[in-house]
């Protein structure tokens, strides 16, 4: 019986800050990519990449502060899986402004209500906005593709 007791009390910790969070994604590209396998490892980065990509879309976490930046990144690798992306940049964490990331990172030629009826999720917001990243799909760059060709005569 004690036993039941301490699993009743974790699941009530447990429950509000679980039930306190939507993601969204607002997608921004019409190529569809296949979606990723969940052993993928999805790299989320603050910053730029200096390989050539294409933008998927923008994946938002919306709760409250007491979400930690490893449950917010675990959040946006699950969307970004489900996408076909192959990372996440331009990371943000807390006091986002939804539409001032989605046009600083996201695209400025596409409107937020628009990504908003195109996008997944629940836009029935819980929270604030405490997390958000652009999900990008690398493209093979021309150098690698000339490399792998194989009927290219060396010098």
């Amino acid at each position: 019986m004690k036993i039941h007791k301490y699993v009743l009390i974790l699941f009530l910790l447990v429950l509000p800050s679980v039930g306190c969070t939507s993601t969204n994604f607002a997608r921004i590209s019409n190529n569809e990519h296949l979606p990723k396998s969940e052993s993928v490892v999805i790299p989320i980065s603050s910053g730029d990449s200096d390989l050539v990509y294409e933008r998927i879309g923008v994946a938002f976490v919306f709760g409250n502060d007491t979400l930690t930046e490893k449950m917010i990144n675990k959040l946006m690798r699950d969307q970004a899986v489900e996408v076909g992306a192959d990372a996440i940049i331009f990371a943000k964490y807390k006091d986002i402004e939804t539409d001032k990331y989605f046009e600083s990172y996201g695209s400025a030629f596409v409107d937020l209500d628009w990504a908003k009826k195109q996008g997944t999720g629940n836009w029935l917001m819980k929270g604030k906005p405490v997390g958000a990243g652009l999900a990008v799909s690398y493209k093979a760059s021309q150098n690698s593709i000339n490399n792998s060709n194989p009927n290219e005569e060396e010098n």
